[in-house]
């Protein structure tokens, strides 16, 4: 994790040899998420959860990226992991979180977070788009009013580009990726403007709703028209 301090911009890091998910028991020292979030989590809910085990690099190499500029779906992502319709079904599934970490990485610094806050993230954002994608934008904004607490910095930035500058602003910037996924969705009743799931079957990407576009990007947009092809064959 790096503050780009003359954008502002959060850097993250992802293991580039992937992640695993072992028994909680196996490993030590492993860091408590903030959730950026007050919401009400029962005991029996936390000790079911933490059986659920550790998500664990699997090596120390690391890629980087801006998560503000190349993951803007990340916080739809994660809140359309969980699903509340088969309570047998664990939400999100272990390879739903791999998937999502072998992609944007884990939501804290670190190489490795319980289970248990990554799934209870998905939880309480999937509760702020339930409300705002069925126009319950008063009670989205007084949830995130209540019991939103994302973990932000401010900083002084000035030309994106580094060049010298007579004006300087003051920007809000997230600390990991769980206070970027509350900003995100926040941000689509500051801005007005919504996001859109991939139309590519299997794809959990989102992406800024565009009236002519309906993929991700190109690969997920012949994968759709290979299968549709052969939908039609058959």
């Amino acid at each position: 994790m790096v503050f780009n301090s003359t954008t502002g911009e959060l850097t993250w890091s992802v293991h580039t040899a992937g992640y695993e998910i072992v028994e909680a028991g196996e490993e030590a020292d492993v860091q408590e998420a903030s959730l950026g979030a007050n919401f009400y989590r029962s005991e029996t809910e936390q000790d079911y959860l933490l059986k659920r085990g550790v998500v664990r690099a699997k090596g120390e190499d690391v890629t980087t990226y801006v998560p503000s500029v190349d993951a803007p779906g990340l916080g739809r992502r994660m809140a359309g992991m969980f699903q509340y319709e088969n309570p047998l079904v664990q939400s999100p599934t272990n390879e739903q979180l791999l998937s999502f970490c072998n992609r944007y990485g884990l939501l804290i610094a670190g190489p490795k977070m319980y289970v248990r806050d990554m799934v209870q993230t998905c939880k309480y954002l999937h509760l702020l788009v339930g409300a705002i994608d069925r126009g319950e934008k008063p009670k989205a904004r007084d949830v995130f009013n209540n019991v939103v607490v994302p973990g932000m910095t401010v900083r002084l930035v000035g030309n994106k580009a580094g060049r010298p500058t007579a004006n300087w602003n003051l920007e809000v910037e997230p600390t990991n990726l769980i206070a970027l996924a509350w900003l995100q969705i926040a941000s689509e009743l500051t801005v007005g403007k919504g996001m859109k799931k991939c139309e590519a079957q299997d794809c959990m990407e989102w992406f800024p709703e565009r009236s002519n576009k309906r993929f991700c990007n190109n690969r997920c947009k012949m994968a759709f028209h290979r299968v549709t092809r052969q939908e039609a064959k058959d």
